[in-house]
C-alpha cells in the first residue's frame, strides 16, 4: 500500500493543479521573488566568472525573464588541480513559461536522461534543501575534434515567494491553490548546477582534474551548501 501511494502522489498532484488550473484563470509571475539574482564572486577556492544567458534562452523565454549565471573553476590551479562547475538562476518575470523542467530542454542540447534522484542538501542550522539529481550524458566534441561521451550531474530546484520544492507537479499545485485560496502568485526561480564526470577524461582535454561521481555530486552539494544561503531569501539570516 504504501508502495502504490509513493506511484499515486505525483499523478495525484498533477492531476489536482490541472483542476485548479482549468477552473481558475491564469495568473501572472507577479508576486515578491524568493531569490535576489546575486551569485558569490567566489566559493571557498572556486573563483566566479559571470556568464551571459545563452542566445538559445533569449530566444526562447520571454523577455522580462531574468539571469544569474556564473561558471565556478578552481583558482589559479593547473587542469588537473582544477574543478569547474557551472551555477545558473532562471527568474520568471510577468509570464510563468519561463519556468520549466529541465527534462524538457536538455535531450534538446545533446543530453540524455540516465537517472533522477531527491536529494537533501544541508545548508547549515539544521536545514535541509531537497533537489533533483539528474545524471545525463551525451556525445560531443572535444577540443581536437574528436566525439567523446561526457557524463555529468544536473541537479535543480524550483523557488517561490516563500516556497522551495524540487517537483515541478509540486510546483504547479502550489501555483495554482495559492492563486485559488490565498489569492496570492509567485514569481518562481529555477536553480541549477551542472558538473561534469571527468574521471574517464584527460585534464588536458577536459580543463579539470579526474573526478568520480562521488565526487562530482559532492562539489555540486558543495556549492549548493555555500551559495543557497547567500541568494535564496527563506535561507538567509538564520
Amino acid at each position: 500500500m504504501k508502495a502504490l501511494l509513493v506511484t499515486l502522489t505525483p499523478a495525484f498532484l498533477a492531476l489536482t493543479a490541472a483542476f485548479l488550473c482549468w477552473n481558475n484563470p491564469a495568473t501572472t509571475a507577479s508576486g515578491e521573488a524568493g531569490v535576489i539574482l546575486d551569485l558569490p564572486q567566489r566559493i571557498g577556492g572556486l573563483q566566479g566568472h559571470s556568464q551571459e544567458p545563452s542566445a538559445e534562452e533569449i530566444k526562447l523565454l520571454p523577455t522580462d525573464t531574468t539571469f544569474a549565471k556564473m561558471t565556478y573553476a578552481t583558482a589559479d590551479a593547473t587542469p588537473a588541480e582544477r574543478d569547474i562547475a557551472n551555477v545558473s538562476i532562471v527568474l520568471a518575470g510577468a509570464e510563468s513559461r519561463s519556468i520549466h523542467r529541465p527534462e524538457i530542454c536538455l535531450p534538446g542540447q545533446g543530453w540524455s536522461l540516465d537517472g533522477s534522484e531527491l536529494l537533501e542538501v544541508d545548508v547549515g542550522h539544521g536545514r535541509l534543501l531537497k533537489v533533483r539529481d539528474l545524471t545525463i550524458s551525451g556525445m560531443f566534441n572535444a577540443a581536437d575534434g574528436k566525439p567523446i561521451r561526457r557524463r555529468a550531474h544536473y541537479v535543480y530546484w524550483f523557488t517561490g515567494s516563500d516556497i522551495t520544492t524540487a517537483s515541478h507537479a509540486e510546483r504547479i499545485w502550489h501555483s495554482a491553490w495559492d492563486a485559488m485560496v490565498h489569492g496570492k502568485t509567485h514569481r518562481w526561480a529555477y536553480t541549477s548546477v551542472m558538473a561534469v564526470v571527468t574521471e574517464d577524461l584527460e585534464p588536458a582535454a577536459s580543463g579539470e582534474r579526474r573526478r568520480t561521481d562521488e565526487e562530482t555530486l559532492r562539489l555540486i552539494s558543495y556549492i549548493i551548501q555555500e551559495a543557497a544561503p547567500q541568494f535564496q531569501k527563506d535561507l538567509m539570516s538564520r
